[in-house]
């Protein structure tokens, strides 16, 4: 029988009451996320870069992926991770052992896009290769451009600050909820080969990498 905290319940029957998209449901039992104050995920919160090479089970990296940025709201299909001009211009493709998958927030299911392992081109660093996932985070150039409106449609470093910003927003939810759940990330810019992870996504001239983000069990 799943377990859940007095907390889960108060909370569950808010988000009924306001219309919100309730919690997955495993994110509600008492060893899980929802069990941890946002207070005591703030004091764990920190940077990894040491990871066990154990994988993440599905039903968890998918909590951790809604965390990210999935849709919390039915109408509108708000999300839990707010966006420049609601843009919502990130996807975060999950580079694997097994391959690489694409969430689909309003799903909240992963689709495969590569059947290779790609965390050798990500980048060269030996700790984020062995990450047993490596979140990529993609902007959809398009999508900026539609929520930037006239004034700001041309301005590349508007739009480059949004992709960016977009991204780090959603990736202090991943750290958060890693925190809350004992597992280690870190957001990492510099280190990662944008132009070799494109060339393996096979995306398009609109699409750019902003950044990677390596999640597992710290060692």
């Amino acid at each position: 029988m799943t377990a859940f905290t007095r907390r889960s319940i108060v909370a569950a029957s808010a988000v009924a009451a306001a219309g919100l998209a309730p919690l997955p449901a495993a994110a509600q039992q008492a060893n899980g996320a929802a069990s941890v104050s946002l207070e005591e995920a703030l004091r764990r919160r920190r940077s990894t870069r040491r990871f066990g090479t154990a994988e993440i089970p599905q039903e968890q990296l998918l909590r951790l992926l809604w965390a990210a940025n999935g849709v919390n709201r039915k109408e509108g299909g708000g999300r839990t991770a707010p966006a420049w001009r609601g843009s919502k211009d990130i996807d975060i493709y999950v580079a694997r052992e097994a391959g690489v998958h694409r969430y689909d927030p309003v799903a909240g299911t992963l689709e495969q896009v590569r059947g290779e392992d790609i965390r050798d081109k990500v980048s060269q660093t030996a700790y984020i290769q062995r990450a047993p996932a490596v979140l990529i985070y993609v902007s959809d150039r398009k999508r900026l451009v539609e929520a930037a409106g006239a004034e700001s449609a041309g301005n590349e470093q508007a739009l480059a600050i949004g992709a960016h910003v977009n991204a780090a927003l959603i990736s202090q939810n991943v750290y958060l909820f890693a925190a809350a759940e004992g597992l280690g990330t870190v957001l990492i810019g510099g280190s990662a080969d944008r132009d070799a992870t494109k060339a393996a996504l096979s995306l398009g001239e609109g699409h750019s990498v902003v950044y990677i983000q390596p999640v597992g069990a710290p060692r």
